[in-house]
């Protein structure tokens, strides 16, 4: 895991690299190399931070070059199947001088070009040049966990792992129109190529581009779950047993590493099921070749007194493992960050105020941890929010009943169903539910989903096509920008097992009754988990994502912090609505949320107006 960066087709002048390097550094703490051409005509420059995980030795130093001097790779990533892929390359005659995955990523694409992507299982951003056409090739995985930037720079581009490494090639940093106006839809945007800052561009998640002497800037896609779901089994124990057998491949390969691991543990069944099986693996010897012995280090970030506090569960879930849990008690003025550098580290205003999560990783980071086995993306696959009222558009009228029933246990009020639902359902008795099916889903044709027409897509029921939706194109794309910042801000790798390509295709196979039934929602994972969990945890009903006290927070010890955030600002509405919240009664958890949500795009704003002034002074 690292930082990558780059030019190409423009000379780079030293105050730039130095600027690009600087703003890199904490991505990857344990190296830094450069590689940078004679050509006049065509000038590159390739640069890398290193975070070393696997083959600690210089041989893994990146930008790596091949043996005959012609491509040049700058990598940011983990290839997680790597070992079996190097045996597959190695039978074909390629011969290996490091130990490293970045070698083998390598070597698979000088040998079959980006169709090698389709045999990695892992996470990546890369930049691959080729001396003899004068092309480079940059590629993202499947999901876009691992992030790449661009901006046209002179003739050429520049590209790099964050956006903050770009600042200085801009005349002024401004927002683009995705952070205009006072209310954010901070879900709209991830999945596109326009970024929260006019002028710099991402390449979309499965997607490639090349670029060259000659030749403009180009993408292609290259992946799409739909073209790759399997045949699953008939009955839902055999669809149980292949999930997890599935889910406990994806953990053992993503243990692989050579330096200490842990977990972000909040006692929810996400993070509790990565967690327990790791340790069901190593109990079992079944870890494998190349998996790091040191990974029973867990930590949770605690709230004392709050009712969104889950350090109680966390301890039950490493008391299970036999692992000691460390509980980090968040105080938001005494975290290590004040608001504006979380903002600036963060780089994109979201509804969520960063302070515990870049705490965490930061503290993950003191104490000798390099990767962190997180249970991010279950939600999106298995329905870990409300959307499971989506099932009931598919639903017979016993099934409604259940979820009715389902409904008031998670939610604790009264539950019916609405008209449509309602229609729906009558629509089924009547078998007319075909021709429903096709109005909703012209209705529905304005919301971002470039797979609509995907002969697949049509096939799923309305549980898992709304699923598909939130897994690819609006709430997991962002919060994977999100904890790619929040980890990497401190030089942490966060590995994802439940994004696991072969996972993920399993599971979008699978009909909403895996994903929601039995009066439970995330019915497969729990299922799938017996045993290897607390029963506790895996039948727990209550739902707390990875939030903090935000209400409490804002009104008591940050108020003095962004109250003069807001004075600087000069924005008067803001100030207001600020003053009333303070002002206000109320002091649940959404209240805070809701000011928050109003606050974060004034204070981002803000923050990126003082980029020049930042990088001024180091």
């Amino acid at each position: 895991m690292c930082g990558i960066f780059g030019m190409i087709g423009h000379s780079a002048f030293p105050g730039q690299i130095h600027n690009i390097c600087t703003q890199s550094m904490h991505r990857g703490p344990d190296g830094q190399g450069s590689w940078q051409n004679d050509d006049p005509v065509f000038p590159v420059w390739l640069g890398h931070t290193r975070l070393a995980i696997i083959d600690l030795s210089d041989a893994g130093q990146q930008p790596m070059t091949s043996p005959d001097g012609r491509w040049i790779l700058t990598f940011n990533g983990e290839i997680f199947n790597y070992l079996e892929l190097r045996a597959e390359l190695q039978q074909a005659g390629v011969q290996f001088t490091t130990q490293t995955d970045t070698e083998v990523l390598l070597q698979g694409l000088m040998h079959e070009g980006p169709a090698f992507q389709l045999r990695c299982n892992g996470m990546w951003a890369f930049c691959l040049y080729d001396r003899q056409s004068r092309v480079a090739l940059l590629g993202r995985d499947r999901f876009g966990e691992k992030p790449i930037f661009w901006c046209n720079f002179g003739k050429g581009i520049a590209f790099a792992s964050e956006m903050k490494a770009l600042y200085p090639l801009l005349n002024v940093p401004e927002p683009s129109q995705h952070t205009q106006g006072e209310i954010l839809d901070f879900f709209s945007y991830e999945f596109l190529e326009t970024t929260a800052v006019q002028g710099l561009f991402k390449i979309p998640p499965g997607h490639y581009a090349t670029f060259g002497d000659g030749q403009e800037f180009s993408l292609c896609r290259w992946w799409c779950t739909l073209d790759h779901l399997p045949e699953i089994p008939s009955n839902y124990p055999e669809q149980v047993a292949a999930f997890r057998e599935l889910f406990l491949d994806a953990v053992r390969i993503r243990m692989r590493a050579d330096v200490r691991m842990g977990t972000a543990l909040s006692g929810g069944l996400d993070s509790t099921s990565t967690f327990c099986s790791m340790a069901w693996l190593a109990q079992q010897e079944l870890v494998g070749e190349k998996s790091s012995p040191d990974w029973q280090h867990a930590i949770c970030a605690s709230y004392p007194g709050s009712a969104i506090d889950e350090a109680a569960w966390a301890e039950q879930a490493a008391q299970y493992t036999g692992s000691r849990l460390t509980v980090l008690n968040i105080d938001p003025v005494h975290s290590g960050w004040n608001i504006e550098d979380a903002l600036y580290s963060s780089e994109d205003p979201y509804l969520t105020l960063p302070l515990p999560h870049l705490a965490t990783y930061r503290a993950l980071s003191e104490a000798g941890i390099k990767v962190s086995l997180d249970g991010h993306g279950a939600d999106e696959l298995f329905c870990g929010y409300g959307h499971w009222i989506h099932a009931l558009d598919n639903a017979s009228w016993q099934e409604s009943l259940e979820l009715e029933a389902m409904g008031r246990a998670l939610t604790g009020k009264p539950y019916r169903l609405s008209g449509w639902r309602t229609a729906r359902l009558l629509a089924n008795r009547r078998g007319l539910a075909p021709l429903l099916d096709r109005y909703r889903h012209w209705c529905g044709r304005n919301v971002p989903n470039p797979d609509r027409q995907h002969s697949q897509f049509i096939k799923m029921d309305q549980l898992s096509r709304r699923l598909y939706e939130l897994f690819h194109f609006t709430i997991l794309p962002t919060l994977l920008r999100n904890y790619d910042r929040y980890s990497m801000a401190s030089g942490v790798e966060i590995r994802m097992p439940f994004l696991d390509y072969r996972l993920v295709c399993f599971v979008f196979a699978l009909p909403w009754t895996a994903k929601v039934g039995g009066g439970f929602t995330k019915r497969i994972l729990r299922d799938a988990m017996q045993n290897i969990i607390p029963d506790k945890i895996r039948l727990r009903r209550d739902k707390i994502g990875w939030n903090a006290p935000v209400g409490d927070w804002l009104r008591g010890p940050l108020q003095p912090e962004i109250q003069s955030l807001l004075d600087s600002t000069g924005d008067s509405s803001a100030r207001h609505n600020f003053a009333q919240f303070c002002a206000s009664a109320k002091t649940d958890y959404q209240s805070g949320e809701k000011a928050w949500k109003l606050l974060a795009p004034v204070l981002w704003r803000q923050m990126l107006s003082q980029v020049g002034k930042r990088h001024t002074h180091g």
